[in-house]
């Protein structure tokens, strides 16, 4: 089944707080099926780049990058910013790298970002600013979902690469 891109998604915001919880269930969620993904795959097939396009460590790498950039974000809503930071579409090199250093920039990133989310007050979740690219006003609560959906297209991309190079020798 051919999947949807992530610039072709169209998004609605406006959700209340009271679905943050769930949100951060699937952002904390990530760091558990990537190790699942990942364990006893080779190197050599993290840092395998078919089609000429990232590698499932630079995946995890640029999950890094944007929990980075979502962690500015929540504070740029949080002091009323009108407009937040672009987001990075580059992601660093991350294959000379060992897998298990890719997932602790991520695991790092990640949760410095759900211990911010769990320790905004409930009011504040609802403060919004501009999102750049999709010209809509966005809350913290929007961008937790927002994430998670961006975790899972991800998600999606690290099963494409396995399964392309289980067909393969290198697995």
């Amino acid at each position: 089944m051919k999947r949807t891109e992530w610039f072709e998604r169209k998004f609605t915001f406006g959700l209340p707080a009271g679905m943050l919880p769930f949100y951060l269930e699937r952002l904390e969620g990530t760091i558990f099926r990537l190790e699942i993904k990942l364990h006893n795959i080779p190197d050599e097939v993290l840092s395998a780049k078919p089609d000429g396009k990232w590698s499932v460590k630079q995946n995890i790498g640029h999950l890094a990058e944007v929990d980075e950039i979502a962690n500015k974000r929540i504070d740029e809503m949080l002091t009323g910013a009108e407009k937040l930071s672009p987001a990075v579409f580059e992601p660093k090199d991350y294959n000379p790298w060992p897998v298990e250093h890719v997932l602790e920039y991520f695991k790092r990133t990640r949760r410095e970002n759900l211990l911010k989310y769990k320790t905004t007050p409930e009011d504040d979740l609802l403060k919004s600013s501009l999102h750049p690219r999709l010209n809509l006003q966005m809350t913290p609560v929007d961008l937790s979902w927002f994430d998670a959906e961006h975790d899972d297209h991800h998600l999606v991309r690290i099963n494409e690469i396995i399964s392309i190079l289980s067909k393969t020798s290198l697995l």
